[in-house]
């Protein structure tokens, strides 16, 4: 394995924010959730949207580990459509009680610049206050998209945390990327 030097920043919201600061989808995108999730579909959406980013974890998870992730109760996936496509996905983790994680949040490269970021990021943040929270947290890092952090912040996010760590990556030749069927 090798790797890099990454910072990372976590940021939490404890109260919903404010409605007139919400941006709606436009009228030819819709959220679904995945209500029967397949691993085959989830790492369609990780990939699409993560590659860029270098997004491994998921991909060197076994298979039946990943399953059992994307089929617990504590863990919910909703994906965002436009004009019928796959444009993005968030997936929440709702194991500790009265606290919500996105645990993954974006859109995939074909729709990122269409100013659907933040109306997204809106919807997500409204979802998960639809259940009984009194945190909603996630965190990023600097391998993420340039405007992520900004993203998070502007929608009403606060850091509470910072750290630099060494961030593994596969060596070219183990890519788990390369394996994939498209």
């Amino acid at each position: 394995m090798n790797g890099t030097s990454t910072t990372t920043w976590w940021l939490q919201m404890n109260k919903p924010p404010e409605k007139a600061e919400l941006l709606s989808l436009p009228d030819d995108c819709v959220v679904m959730q995945v209500i029967e999730p397949v691993r085959s579909f989830y790492l369609y959406l990780y990939t699409s949207v993560g590659r860029p980013y270098q997004w491994y974890n998921r991909l060197m998870m076994p298979a039946a580990e990943l399953q059992a992730l994307l089929e617990s109760d504590e863990t919910s996936i909703y994906v965002l459509y436009c004009k019928g496509v796959p444009a993005g996905f968030v997936e929440y983790n709702m194991s500790e009680p009265g606290e919500t994680e996105i645990v993954y949040f974006g859109l995939t490269c074909e729709f990122t610049g269409r100013k659907l970021g933040m109306p997204f990021l809106n919807w997500c943040i409204a979802k998960a206050w639809q259940r009984p929270t009194q945190r909603l947290w996630l965190h990023t890092c600097d391998l993420d998209h340039a405007a992520a952090l900004n993203l998070y912040k502007k929608a009403g996010f606060e850091v509470y945390d910072e750290d630099t760590v060494f961030q593994q990556k596969p060596d070219p030749e183990d890519d788990p990327y390369l394996l994939l069927p498209w």
